[in-house]
């Protein structure tokens, strides 16, 4: 899902991630559609953005950035957010956009992440209000998923 979370929040987000290093990352893939990712790389490309950084992150639990559908008053199931303990949610990942991308000669790459008025545009697995697009809880699997 294409949309913009503040600087702040999406580092308290890879905060949860790189301070927890011990719990299991739960996740085994994610999906992305075509039509968001075509999106997203339009929409950073009138940012002037060169390359596209990923950040792994977890949300607190009870805190994933949508509300998940409901379907006969229970959320649906591809829109549960496994737990990895108590407070920490599976791992998730964002992709944003980022300048001036280049490598030393150690190849040790670089670039600046791009904050437009306090905000990051963001792309997340999933469909906002449909489903998280993260392995589990969804049922398609990769390699012999659907």
């Amino acid at each position: 899902m294409l949309t913009k979370f503040t600087d702040g929040l999406l580092h308290e987000w890879i905060t949860h991630f790189e301070k927890n290093p011990q719990l299991p990352s739960v996740t085994t893939s994610a999906l992305i559609s075509l039509q968001e990712l075509e999106d997203f790389i339009a929409a950073i490309k009138l940012q002037q953005a060169d390359c596209v950084r990923v950040y792994f992150m977890r949300f607190d639990n009870g805190e994933p950035p949508f509300p998940p559908a409901f379907i006969n008053g229970v959320a649906a199931k591809g829109c549960e957010w496994v737990k990895a303990d108590q407070r920490m949610s599976q791992t998730a990942i964002a992709l944003v956009p980022a300048k001036n991308f280049k490598h030393d000669k150690d190849f040790v790459f670089s670039a600046d992440d791009i904050v437009v008025n306090g905000d990051v545009t963001t792309l997340l697995p999933g469909t906002a209000n449909e489903g998280t697009g993260l392995n589990p809880p969804g049922t398609s699997g990769g390699k012999s998923g659907g």
